[in-house]
């Protein structure tokens, strides 16, 4: 398989520099074919058909904690979540609960990190018209993904510490330098519908999607299922706590990718 970097022919990797941006950047850019409103954020309207048994966790993550049984804590995603019943059927059965023809409603939106996005394709001309408005390509292969992110990983975190020493802040500018480290993570984004129905013999189990939505980075809605997209994201991290940027974007020297690429 390859990865595809679809863009505009001045903005072609070998032209120089590369531009790493950030999912909130992704709600605001221009190009109407690239934005996402909801990058890193989505909701979702759960619907538990019938009768269909749930641990107690993510019972009690779903009504936030309101009621529940026992003293089991929610579970609390990094970054913003937001969840409730609109109308619930409960019994309880050992260590998990009964939910009867009930419906919620369940958002997460990711903290802020940066990121770069190519498409996972077979052939070179399987990328071509994805995206409107772009009449360039490069590529590397599946096998080379890890090379590349960490590549791209080590570029990225020279470039924000010598900003930051400069007084050109890309962390915010109380960040602990000396313990700064750079995380990533890179896999092909999964799509997922906006409506999800649960049901006891279902394909994906309620504890199946609580999974997805640990890291939101990674799930975008089935409408963008056409992008074909494989992801790359980095996340600062200084002190144990996750370190949001403070710019929407960063170009950064190409030259120390231009070996891994074709």
């Amino acid at each position: 398989m390859l990865l595809a970097k679809s863009c505009k022919a001045e903005h072609h990797i070998k032209n120089g520099t590369i531009k790493v941006g950030t999912l909130y950047e992704y709600r605001n850019i221009e190009n109407s074919e690239l934005v996402d409103k909801q990058e890193g954020m989505l909701s979702f309207h759960l619907n538990f058909a019938g009768s269909v048994e749930v641990p107690i966790l993510w019972f009690a993550t779903i009504n936030q904690g309101i009621f529940g049984f026992g003293d089991v804590e929610p579970v609390r995603f990094p970054g913003k979540q937001n969840a409730y019943f609109e109308h619930v059927a409960v019994q309880r059965r050992g260590d998990k609960v009964i939910l009867t023809d009930s419906t919620a409603v369940f958002s997460r939106e990711s903290l802020n990190g940066f990121i770069f996005c190519v498409s996972r394709v077979r052939k070179t001309q399987d990328c071509v018209g994805i995206f409107q408005g772009c009449d360039a390509y490069w590529y590397i292969t599946e096998a080379r993904a890890q090379a590349f992110g960490v590549t791209l990983s080590k570029m990225l975190m020279n470039y924000v510490q010598k900003a930051h020493a400069e007084g050109e802040y890309i962390l915010p500018q109380d960040t602990d330098m000396s313990t700064l480290k750079i995380h990533i993570e890179h896999r092909a984004v999964e799509y997922l519908g906006r409506e999800v129905v649960f049901t006891n013999d279902g394909d994906l189990p309620l504890e199946s999607f609580m999974t997805k939505m640990t890291n939101m980075a990674f799930t975008k809605p089935e409408s963008y299922k056409k992008e074909l997209e494989y992801r790359f994201c980095f996340t600062f991290v200084s002190g144990n706590r996750i370190i949001e940027p403070l710019v929407k974007s960063v170009y950064l020297d190409s030259t120390p990718l231009i070996e891994l690429i074709f």
